[in-house]
């Protein structure tokens, strides 16, 4: 089941590492390890259970059913790419930027890196991806139909799966509940109405809940009839839920910070250290008893980093009279450093936890402050919404 799109949530939804595969016209790609497992079971069921029921197949060998189910599923998950690679196209055709493509658990995602500008952009966007998918089922619809009385059955009957199988992602993602692309579809139509994007990402994303919700309970009445097979039924139906009012939550966030650039939320005159002076010295100085875990670093009266505990921590102890703030620092100003005037959201996944979690502020050359993630908190926590 294809997963739907969404920005600056990877850390919660991919908590498990993924492996990246390369780029697809100029778009990372890569597969999460947790899609191992999906992989597995839709081979595994194509192979037992599928397959062996198609007619033809009565006394097939197992390594022919084995390969059809792996060589489906690949099938299958490639339709899945085809249809995030769409959503990622029409994007980057709208002047958005496309993060990645990562295949996971629940199907795939595109992770855009900015929310689209205007109601009729967003309808396109989100359309994009379903129709991918049901016209990938009309192509393998119709070779089916012209090949099912002149081929072999193991030839036709991945046809007819993959048929099935991309025309219910194409209508199931069509279920008007954000963020599936339906959801995308119904929030852009209400965005239109209403000239609220916030409002309509509420209602859109309730409607979700709904439907997710809704899944769940009927997959637990079935599982209660012993009906097994729906319990993956009910955990997409609760991924979706939850996703659903995640992004309600990063829509209000997103909404909070709007129009806030990085020199309203800083802290000015940020204490810095100066790059000449010894380790130990910055340790006692600076780390010990003190509230800051880094620094900005100036040397020669220009700044050219950042130091913090981590660098500390990758010398010896024995080398701490010796050796200066300067030699430890990280220097990568690009990375550290953001220009004063930037939007705050902008900054969102530079704050990130997995990263350095401040950024040096500067203007027209010169330090003018610092902005962490406490900053950004401080600023949600101070402007709730009503």
């Amino acid at each position: 089941m294809r997963g739907p799109d969404v920005r600056n949530m990877e850390d919660r939804v991919f908590d498990i590492p993924s492996i990246k595969l390369g780029k697809l016209f100029g778009i990372p790609f890569e597969i999460n390890h947790s899609w191992v497992i999906i992989f597995g079971l839709v081979a595994v069921s194509l192979a037992t259970t599928y397959f062996p029921s198609v007619a033809g197949a009565q006394g097939a060998p197992a390594w022919l059913l084995g390969t059809l189910g792996v060589v489906t599923a690949f099938c299958f998950f490639a339709s899945i790419v085809a249809h995030e690679l769409c959503h990622s196209l029409v994007t980057r055709l709208e002047g958005g930027k496309v993060e990645k493509i990562t295949l996971f658990i629940f199907g795939g995602v595109a992770q855009i890196e900015d929310e689209p500008r205007s109601p009729g952009r967003e309808l396109v966007m989100a359309a994009a991806g379903p129709a991918m998918s049901l016209l990938i089922g009309g192509v393998c619809f119709l070779a089916y139909v012209l090949t099912v009385n002149t081929w072999p059955w193991w030839a036709t009957s991945p046809l007819s799966y993959l048929f099935t199988i991309n025309v219910f992602v194409g209508l199931f993602n069509l279920l008007p509940g954000f963020p599936l692309d339906g959801g995308r579809v119904l929030r852009s139509i209400l965005w239109a109405v209403t000239g609220d994007q916030l409002r309509a990402t509420r209602w859109a994303a309730r409607s979700g809940q709904v439907i997710g919700w809704a899944m769940v309970a009927i997959s637990l009445f079935a599982v209660l009839n012993g009906q097994t097979g729906f319990i993956w039924f009910g955990l997409i139906g609760w991924f979706i839920a939850w996703l659903a009012g995640a992004s309600y939550r990063q829509q209000e966030m997103q909404s909070r910070l709007a129009g806030l650039t990085v020199e309203r939320i800083m802290t000015p005159h940020p204490q810095y250290v100066d790059g000449s002076v010894t380790v130990e010295s910055f340790v006692h100085e600076h780390l010990l008893g003190r509230q800051h875990g880094r620094y900005p670093v100036m040397d020669s009266g220009q700044i050219v980093g950042v130091v913090a505990l981590s660098n500390v921590k990758k010398i010896p102890r024995t080398d701490w009279p010796s050796a200066r703030v300067i030699d430890i620092t990280d220097k990568d100003l690009g990375v550290l450093s953001v220009d004063a005037s930037t939007p705050v959201q902008q900054t969102l996944s530079r704050l990130s936890a997995d990263r350095s979690g401040a950024l040096l502020v500067v203007k027209e050359g010169h330090l003018v402050g610092i902005v962490t993630r406490s900053d950004v908190i401080d600023v949600l926590n101070r402007a709730p919404l009503g």
